[in-house]
């Protein structure tokens, strides 16, 4: 009886032809987004150190903290007076149009990359890098979002499995024509191919503003009663419904809406967790970008050559996760669970971090970053984002958008810290401070996903709904 239990649960999305489809329109969507955003994330750098400089990068990630704030109270907002679906349209299309517009001006023979001047002083460099920012708590935590609303706990194994492989397809195959694109013979002998730069940042958003069209078809297609996911959640989202409408309206509740998200976070320690889960991950990911960065250009001879670099990397990663999630994710999962499957994540990141430490080498700092973006966004991240199931569309959505945005900003401003900091250290004590700095993330960061694994798996197991106070 035992086996045909989870032969059943196992085989999830496969026995069901609706929700196969369902998954597989969302495999496009994340086929479009993740395309889109891996090359715009690596013009985001790069722009910004000729345009800036390097050494100001570490200052921007801190500042962008500051300048996401009054955009996820803003993105609060429009969580109330939208549905989720209407949400993605909006932001799909802000973006999309917003990347066209800033890919002419990237041409502008004055803040643009035609004028090499760096300077600290180019606001259109900080415009560009802030902008792009906006890119992952507005649309990739966004589009999370929504699948997480309308995913059931036992269809992750499967489902998630589907649209991560699909994201990482795109990933692999924009950076591998972004990168054949720039090492052509008519791209790579110029120094500075601003028209390169700005064909990539249209191809890229064209490719995001295609997704209120999947979407759409999404929402023909699937009957409504394959949009409920974690079934616990829809009854009561559908109990208090009315209650929430009456809320509406006044000034002081409206502005009490906007801020739920942030309450909601400090009201529960699980909701924490998760912001746990990602601030340690975004501490390790910062200084070992920021490293790769420094190794790219000092070994690039042109900025041509430096992208060209840049998109290499990431198709490999890409490549990497994609070997990761058909052969290791979906099983890893089923054999070991949530708990210990999140116990993994901070233990396989800290032995890639002992090799490096170990090696400390250009090689050695390459791959390290390759595999371990490889192991976040193929393995960790659906698993965080699966813990968003058993909580309500308030904290899927508002306290999702403080986590992704203003949380992961946070955690990135202590990585550039670090990285300041380090940089006046000297080259003897170099390795220890490492040492005794990466042995207390990871340190922390188990026993985070210790708890939270058993929270979750609680919470699924009783029919919990987590964030109900906010009624």
């Amino acid at each position: 009886m035992k086996n045909q239990e989870r032969k059943i649960a196992n085989s999830g999305i496969w026995s069901d032809s609706i929700e196969l489809r369902k998954f597989l329109i969302l495999a496009a969507v994340f086929f479009l987004v993740i395309g889109g955003y891996t090359v715009i994330k690596e013009l985001k750098d790069f722009v910004f150190i000729n345009i800036v400089g390097l050494r100001e990068l570490n200052y921007a990630k801190m500042l962008s903290m500051v300048v996401l704030i009054p955009l996820v109270f803003l993105y609060s907002r429009f969580v109330d007076l939208l549905r989720r679906h209407q949400l993605i349209y909006l932001y799909s299309i802000i973006y999309g149009l917003g990347g066209i517009i800033f890919a002419y001006f990237l041409g502008h023979p004055t803040i643009g990359l035609a004028n090499t001047m760096q300077s600290s002083s180019r606001l259109f460099g900080w415009f560009f890098y802030f902008f792009i920012e906006g890119y992952q708590p507005f649309v990739i935590s966004l589009i999370w979002a929504f699948v997480n609303s309308i995913t059931r706990a036992e269809d992750v194994q499967n489902g998630y499995v589907v649209v991560t492989a699909s994201s990482k397809i795109g990933g692999a195959l924009t950076a591998a024509l972004a990168w054949f694109y720039l090492n052509s013979r008519y791209v790579s002998c110029e120094p500075m191919s601003v028209g390169s730069y700005q064909l990539i940042m249209v191809a890229a958003s064209c490719m995001l503003l295609l997704v209120p069209f999947v979407i759409f078809f999404l929402m023909k297609k699937i009957p409504a009663s394959h949009m409920h996911g974690y079934e616990a959640v829809y009854k009561f989202e559908k109990k208090h419904e009315k209650e929430l409408k009456k809320q509406e309206g006044s000034l002081k509740e409206n502005l009490v809406s906007m801020f739920s998200g942030l309450y909601i976070l400090f009201r529960y320690p699980y909701l924490l967790g998760v912001f746990g889960m990602i601030f340690f991950w975004e501490i390790v990911n910062v200084i070992f970008n920021f490293i790769r960065l420094s190794v790219g250009q000092a070994a690039a001879h042109t900025p041509t050559e430096f992208c060209a670099f840049l998109y290499g990397q990431i198709c490999l990663f890409h490549l990497v996760g994609l070997v990761f999630v058909l052969l290791g994710t979906r099983n890893f999962i089923r054999w070991f669970g949530e708990r210990k499957s999140l116990i993994a994540v901070p233990l396989l990141i800290g032995a890639v971090i002992c090799y490096y430490l170990t090696v400390r080498t250009a090689t050695a700092a390459a791959l390290a970053y390759i595999v371990l973006r490889a192991i976040n966004y193929a393995f960790a991240y659906p698993l965080r984002e699966s813990l968003y199931i058993p909580t309500t569309k308030a904290a899927k959505f508002k306290t999702k958008s403080w986590i992704d945005g203003f949380g992961a900003k946070l955690s990135k401003s202590f990585g550039s810290c670090y990285n300041i900091i380090v940089s006046s250290v000297a080259s003897s004590l170099l390795f220890s401070v490492h040492i005794v700095f990466f042995a207390g993330v990871i340190g922390l960061w188990t026993l985070v996903a210790n708890w939270l694994g058993r929270r979750f798996e609680t919470a699924v197991k009783n029919n919990e709904v987590i964030g109900v106070e906010e009624i």
